[in-house]
This record gives structure tokens, sequence and C-alpha cells, in this order.
């Protein structure tokens, strides 16, 4: 293990709604022995900057102003905090971490390293402006008026930076397209937490929750994005041909335009929607699941992303139908967890009918999932990644 290192980790996010990413990170390498803080922005304070720790990671609050999309990183209120947290701050911290560009994050994150002459590091997690997510998330006045700003900051800093760590490899290469050399550049895809998901037998969960034994069930995670659901239900509405009692598990909170979708289907009404579930409780209900689903078309948004639901569902140790795009094709070759069908609602339905047909088989790839979340998929084995780009980074400093 190298020498314990001290961590200083920046994003923009809200507290509660900080992405697992950051904070998974800072835990695995707090466990590992590192000191590690992370500065995030109030949930709802709008004065006064706040310290408390959170699943036993150290954060600091910082208040902003905005409202709405207003508060995803562009509050000038909240850089203003983040900035005179770390003018004060006396800690001798050996590099900096800025989780994504955003103004509130990457100006107080730049400016402190600069002045510690310590490394600052960024991280890419979405392809959000140059046709990504910010085309299907943002209205089209948006696009025009602010697009150009939304890819600046994604783009801009990254070669001002130490290193970067990326969740994909088209990130990878887009950051290598930005001049960065690839040994800057460090992939750290999402990662699974076994011990926080158990993989509780089908039999036992349908117990729980009432479910019949033999009922044909699929499951899908994080049911609060209409991104690419319309395939899912397409295939659904085909799959009820062959098994005409098929329901579909959906977790989370359901926006309005799912359940739009879902009906143009004709599957609504084969939806069970559980709501918004602690984490204890996702194990339960989505193992009541014979296959979990995963539509992800190639588009551009998807290339440049890593879908967090897929750790959960390999965790979970059920068998996964899904798209070939991106670095899930990589996963699916190294481990057989699932199958891969056509972006179209025919193959899609195909696959899962495949998987309902054959339990035996079925059940080998959920096997094959449950061991994949436990090894090479583990955070615990990813964060050791981390460890060797960080000690790479400062190691280069401390050559020049």
């Amino acid at each position: 293990m190298p020498d314990p290192l001290r961590i200083l980790m920046v994003t923009h996010h809200r507290t509660l709604r900080t992405r697992p990413r950051s904070r998974i990170m800072a835990q695995n390498l707090i466990q590992r022995g590192h000191q590690v803080t992370l500065i995030t922005t109030a949930d709802t304070r709008r004065f006064g900057i706040q310290s408390r720790t959170i699943d036993d990671v150290p954060v600091i609050e910082v208040p902003d102003l905005l409202w709405g999309r207003l508060r995803s990183g562009w509050d000038l209120w909240a850089m203003l905090n983040r900035w005179l947290y770390l003018r004060r701050t006396d800690t001798p911290w050996d590099l900096i971490h800025c989780f994504e560009t955003r103004p509130n994050a990457i100006h107080p994150a730049l400016d402190f390293a600069r002045r510690r002459h310590i490394p600052l590091l960024t991280d890419w997690n979405d392809w959000f402006g140059r046709g990504g997510l910010l085309k299907v998330l943002r209205p089209r006045w948006y696009q025009i008026f602010f697009g150009w700003l939304e890819t600046y900051y994604e783009e801009g800093f990254r070669a001002q930076a130490a290193g970067t760590t990326v969740i994909c490899s088209a990130l990878a290469q887009r950051a290598a397209a930005l001049g960065i050399p690839p040994a800057q550049i460090c992939r750290i895809p999402g990662g699974t937490v076994p011990d926080l998901y158990p993989a509780y037998p089908k039999s036992t969960c349908r117990e729980r929750l009432g479910y019949p034994p033999d009922a044909p069930l699929l499951g899908f995670a994080s049911a609060d994005s209409h991104l690419d659901v319309a395939l899912m239900f397409s295939a659904l509405a085909l799959v009820a041909r062959r098994f005409p009692t098929v329901r579909l598990i959906c977790t989370g909170t359901i926006r309005p335009e799912v359940i739009a979708e879902a009906k143009h289907a004709g599957v609504a009404d084969r939806l069970i929607l559980p709501g918004f579930l602690p984490v204890a409780d996702l194990p339960w209900h989505l193992g009541c699941a014979d296959v979990f689903l995963l539509p992800y078309p190639k588009t551009v948004y998807n290339l440049g992303r890593w879908p967090n639901k897929i750790g959960l569902y390999l965790c979970l140790g059920r068998p996964i139908v899904t798209n070939p795009t991106g670095d899930l094709v990589d996963v699916w070759a190294r481990h057989p967890v699932g199958l891969m069908a056509a972006e179209t609602p025919t193959d899609f339905a195909e696959k899962i009918c495949t998987l309902l047909e054959n339990p035996a088989q079925a059940e080998q790839m959920g096997a094959a999932a449950r061991l994949a979340a436990q090894n090479d998929l583990n955070w615990k084995s990813l964060i050791v990644d981390l460890e060797r780009f960080y000690d790479h980074i400062l190691s280069q400093r401390s050559a020049a």
C-alpha cells in the first residue's frame, strides 16, 4: 500500500445528491488509510459553511443562492464560498481532485492548486456538451444560448490539470483529443459495492414481498429518467405475447415522461412501482426479478458515460439484457453476465424471452454477475488503480 495521502475532493453537486462516484472514492481511500475531505454544495442552506461527516467521509458544505437547474455548478455565491474556505484552510493537502469542471468547483480548485503548488486533477463522468446529454436534457433555447458555455467548461480546463480521471473509454479519447497525454489519463469506471447490495435468493425475495414464485418478473432500477425507456417498453409489449403475465418492477421516483412512454407502448398496466426505496430495501424488491433490463442504445451521451445501475445489477446477481454500447461490450466480453441485443424492440424482447425460457442459463449468468461485482469491478479493486494514478502524478511533480 502506498504512503497515506491528504486528498481534497471538490464537487459542484449538492450533498445529498452528490454523485456516488466522488463519495465512494473518498470512502474507499479513507478505508485504505488516506485523509480525504469532500467539498459539496449544501442542500438548502443559503448562508454559512458547515462541516459534517457522512458515511465516514468528512464533508464541507458551502451555501448557494440559485434554484432549479441553475444550481448545477453555476452559482457565483457557491463559488465564492468555496474560494473563501480554500483560502482559510491550513491543511497541507497533497493534491486536489475536482469532480466535473463547472464554475463553482473548477475556479476555486484551480486557484487553490496554483497557490499551494500541488497537482490538480479533474474527473470526467458524463459527455454533456458537443451533442451529449445537453442535447436531450436541456430545451432548445438553452442549447442555442448556453451550449457553447457548457462545452467550454466541460473541455476548457482539462489540459490545465495535472491529470484527468475518466469514467469510460470514449471520454478518455475525448481527453486525448484535447491534447492531454495518455499518461495523464486514467480510466476508472463505475464500480460495485457488493457489501451494500447483497444477492438474496429470488424465492426468498418473492416470499417476503408476496409475489408468486413462478411469475415472470423483470427489473429496472432508477426509472427516474425517460432516456432510452421507449426501447424497453416496446420490447416488454412483445414479451407479453409469449408471457402474458409478465410484469416489470421499476424502482425510483417515476417521472411523468416515463409513464407516458409506457402508456404509448401499451404496457403501463404491467409496471410495478414501489417508488423511491431506501438502500436496504432495493435488493429485496429488485431481487424478485428473473432478468434485469438496461436499454442502452449507441448514442453520444451513452458512449460518454457509465450506467450506474449496472453496478447494482451485478451485485444482485441476476442476468442482464442490454445493448452493445461503449465499455459494456468489454464487460460482457470478460464476464458472461447476460445477453446483448440489437437496438430493436424485437431483438431486445427475444433476448429477454431466451432468459425467461432458460432458467438454468439465467442462473449461471446471475452467478457470474455477482462474481464480477465481488472481484475486478469492485470499488475496492478499482481504488487501487486510482492510488497508482495519484502516485504517478505526484512522482511526475516531484521529478519536475
